[in-house]
């Protein structure tokens, strides 16, 4: 019989053959049926749950008595090709598998399939028997805003753990950073060029904004630390105003990058602040300052999890993980929205963040196979009799 591990590779660079970006015909559907049919195949229950204009989550799961209960869970949308080459067809060169969603996450999807199908063949034999329910979920979504993992929660669907499979180089993250992406509009009066002391320009005061944002909020900010995540941040991503040189802007819009560590305080009433202290007041010049649809629709709060909770306790001495000591990512994660939910939740995957997005998109060979281990010693430990 086939060993689990033997079988990632091959399921990985199926997934990747299919495309699930926001730009694919149907997104994530033909992915989703395709997982579907992979698990009745080999006779694990498995179906499309529906979460969001016709896209559905796709839910696996083995049957066990009551218990405690393990989510292992991974968004199965990626980014678009972008400037990566041949992105949907995968390729190994050396050691290496490379495609688009070899790191971010299609790996760890299958490795987390993988695990289901390991447990499944462990059952039957014999060798095992699962006190609690072994779960995968497929989520739509994640890298739109996060409303499949959104669509899951609010069906009522609810384990007692969860790993989120993001790329941490096999290092079990017990902690993310939080996003808040938040939209200053500024709009002021317009004039012709010759004589701007007659009209408000929205860009030179976007201008104050910005140089506010860098000289003041940032230091405050890098005050506030985690011991796994590092400082608060906040970036300035784009501004934009005005229509041509010789007409005063009478709009500018800047677009802001918050990123929160756990604890930390009211990003949008922080940075409405510091707009205020320099337009309140200011004639003919009005402003807005409102959190974006892609983090405030789904709450990308921060996570964060006790090192001497079960999951922490089982992840950290799996069998096949790169570090034994906890570790935090800075990126967001579906994991905060199933914490916030009561779910406990730990992050934990094959790859390197640092490849994902880009034209770089891979994932070693033996940590993809690792991950099988990773995830199957984790469930032992807690679900196993």
């Amino acid at each position: 019989m086939r060993d689990a591990r033997a079988d990632v590779l091959d399921l990985t660079k199926q997934l990747i053959s299919i495309e699930s970006h926001r730009l694919a015909d149907g997104r994530e559907t033909a992915i989703g049926r395709f997982l579907v049919d992979w698990f009745s195949e080999r006779g694990i229950t498995a179906k499309l749950q529906p979460a969001v204009d016709g896209r559905s989550n796709v839910v696996a799961w083995l049957p066990a008595n009551e218990g405690d209960s393990l989510m292992l869970c991974g968004h199965i949308d990626t980014v678009p090709a972008g400037d990566m080459r041949d992105a949907f067809t995968p390729r190994i060169e050396g050691d290496v598998l490379w495609g688009r969603g070899a790191c971010d996450m299609k790996g760890a999807v299958a490795a987390m399939a993988c695990t289901l199908v390991e447990f499944e063949r462990a059952c039957d034999e014999g060798s095992i028997a699962l006190r609690g329910g072994l779960v995968f979920v497929g989520t739509v979504d994640e890298e739109t805003g996060g409303l499949g993992v959104k669509a899951l929660v609010d069906s009522g669907f609810r384990t007692t753990y969860a790993v989120v499979g993001e790329p941490t180089s096999l290092r079990v993250a017990l902690a993310h950073k939080g996003a808040c992406f938040i939209r200053v509009t500024l709009t002021g009066q317009g004039a012709h060029g010759s004589c701007p002391e007659e009209g408000v320009s929205a860009v030179s005061y976007a201008a104050r904004i910005v140089k506010a944002i860098e000289e003041d909020l940032r230091p405050r900010l890098a005050d506030r630390t985690h011991p796994l995540l590092g400082s608060s941040t906040v970036s300035v991503g784009r501004v934009c105003g005005g229509t041509q040189p010789n007409i005063i802007a009478e709009r500018c819009e800047i677009d802001v990058d918050r990123r929160m560590v756990p604890g930390d305080g009211d990003p949008l009433g922080e940075l409405r602040s510091v707009v205020a202290g320099i337009c309140d007041g200011v004639s003919g010049l009005s402003y807005d300052v409102v959190e974006m649809p892609l983090t405030a629709v789904v709450p990308h709060t921060p996570l964060e999890t006790s090192p001497d909770s079960p999951l922490a306790r089982a992840a950290l001495a799996a069998e096949g993980i790169a570090s034994n000591a906890p570790a935090g990512v800075t990126y967001w994660t579906d994991g905060s929205h199933l914490a916030d939910s009561g779910i406990e939740t730990v992050v934990l995957g094959p790859g390197d963040i640092a490849d994902a997005h880009g034209p770089r998109d891979r994932v070693e060979i033996a940590e993809l196979k690792r991950a099988v281990q990773v995830y199957t010693s984790i469930a032992r430990q807690l679900l196993a009799e």
